[in-house]
C-alpha cells in the first residue's frame, strides 16, 4: 500500500513539473537613454543591435545576462560596444520581465508580468421546463409595458469599460511613445470611444508631439465630438491646443 501511494506521490510531482516546465519565460531589456544595445544570455550571443530587446521561449531558472551599448552620436552610433552590466537573472516559469540598463550601469527589473493562464470556471446555464405565459400580461397591457417599451440604440458603441481597461494596460506597459501609439492606432481602427476615454489614452504618452497626433486622428472616432474640448487639458503647450483647434475646424 505504502508503494502504491509512494509511486502516486512521484507521478504527480512529475506531472507538475512538466507542467510548470511547459511554460517558458520571457526577458525584455533596453537602456535608460534608448540606445542601441545588444545582448548575450548564458554565453549565446545575439548579435543584432536594438533599442529594445526581447527573448521568449527561455527555460526558467537562473540565467547569466550581459549587456552591451553603444553610445550615440548624432544620427550615428559607434561600431564599438562596451560592456555595460554582467550579472544574473532568475525567471519563474511563465514569467516575462521588463528591465532597463539604468545609469550606473545596473539591471533594474520595473515590471513583471505571469503568463500562467487563470482558473477557468465553467457556469452552467439553468434549465427552465416553465414554458407556461401568463396571459394576463396581455389583458392589462404588461406585455407592452416590459416588452415593447425598450430603447435601441443605432450607431456604433464606444469602447467598454473592461475592453478599455484593457486597453490602457497594453499601452502602459510599452516603455516608448512609439509602441504606445502603435498599439493605440490599431485599436482605434475597429472601436469607438468618448472624449473621455481619449484623454485617459493621452495622458499615457510622454511627449506633446504624440498627443497632439493622437487627438486629430482620434477625432473622427469619438461619438461626442461636441465635448472634445476635455482633450485640452490633456496638453502642456497652448499651440498644441490651438493647432487641434485649427485641424478639427473650430
Amino acid at each position: 500500500m505504502k508503494k502504491k501511494i509512494l509511486q502516486i506521490v512521484l507521478l504527480v510531482a512529475i506531472s507538475l513539473n512538466v507542467k510548470a516546465d511547459h511554460y517558458t519565460s520571457t526577458i525584455n531589456i533596453c537602456n535608460h537613454d534608448n540606445d542601441l544595445i545588444s545582448v548575450m544570455i548564458d554565453g549565446i550571443q545575439y548579435p543584432n543591435a536594438v533599442n529594445e530587446f526581447h527573448l521568449s521561449g527561455i527555460t526558467s531558472g537562473r540565467h547569466q545576462v550581459k549587456v552591451f551599448t553603444r553610445e550615440n552620436f548624432g544620427y550615428n552610433y559607434s561600431k564599438f560596444a562596451h560592456l555595460a552590466y554582467s550579472g544574473f537573472v532568475n525567471l519563474k516559469p511563465g514569467e516575462e520581465i521588463f528591465a532597463v540598463i539604468d545609469p550606473y550601469n545596473q539591471l533594474r527589473i520595473k515590471r513583471v508580468v505571469t503568463a500562467m493562464p487563470a482558473p477557468v470556471s465553467v457556469i452552467k446555464p439553468i434549465r427552465s421546463y416553465n414554458t407556461s405565459y401568463n396571459t394576463n400580461n396581455f389583458n392589462k397591457g404588461n406585455y407592452h409595458r416590459e416588452n415593447c417599451n425598450n430603447q435601441y440604440s443605432y450607431g456604433p458603441n464606444a469602447m467598454d469599460e473592461s475592453s478599455y481597461f484593457t486597453l490602457k494596460q497594453c499601452i502602459a506597459d510599452k516603455w516608448f511613445d512609439s509602441s504606445k501609439s502603435e498599439v493605440a492606432h490599431m485599436a482605434m481602427r475597429d472601436n469607438y470611444f468618448t472624449t473621455q476615454q481619449i484623454v485617459g489614452i493621452m495622458n499615457l504618452f510622454d511627449f506633446e508631439s504624440t498627443k497632439l497626433e493622437f487627438a486629430k486622428m482620434a477625432y473622427s472616432h469619438v461619438l461626442d465630438q461636441q465635448n472634445y474640448w476635455m482633450v485640452n487639458d490633456a496638453f502642456s503647450f497652448s499651440s498644441s491646443i490651438s493647432n487641434l483647434q485649427e485641424f478639427i475646424g473650430y
